[in-house]
């Protein structure tokens, strides 16, 4: 069963050890919106979480312009110092055909993917967690040992 709790205008919840972040309708300000998921980046990073799913299909504020995700992924890469994946569920119309927010999050070091199915999310961060525990299987262990 989830844990939940109110942060701001984030509804916070834990939900197969994902801390899941739900922005509520009561944000109507984009920038502020930002920061306090920035705020929550840095927290949750703090906690030593790998990942975090944020929920922005409430959002009460238009879709973010070119120049705002910009600003967005650069701020939130910042707070996760490359610590943290984040995988966000938007409606259709916050979702850039080019995935401009995903490629420039990757350009500033932030894995992120974006999916209008918080289902989709999850598939996505199990295959993250799996591909890493993968990558962390096949590295070299102590000088001199092989890995079979």
């Amino acid at each position: 069963m989830p844990r939940s709790m109110l942060h701001d205008s984030l509804r916070l919840e834990l939900m197969d050890d994902v801390p899941v972040a739900r922005l509520q309708s009561t944000e109507r300000v984009f920038d502020r919106a930002v920061e306090r998921v920035a705020r929550l980046i840095r927290e949750t990073v703090a906690k030593g979480q790998p990942h975090l799913l944020l929920d922005v299909r409430d959002a009460a504020f238009d879709s973010p312009s070119v120049v705002d995700r910009l600003r967005m992924v650069r701020q939130w890469a910042e707070a996760a110092d490359g610590r943290l994946r984040i995988v966000v569920v938007a409606r259709p119309e916050f979702i850039d055909p080019e995935r401009f927010g995903v490629v420039v999050a990757a350009n500033f070091g932030l894995t992120v993917q974006v999916f209008e199915r918080e289902e989709d999310a999850f598939a996505w961060l199990r295959a993250e967690r799996a591909a890493e525990l993968e990558r962390s299987a096949s590295r070299p262990g102590r000088r001199g040992e092989r890995n079979p």
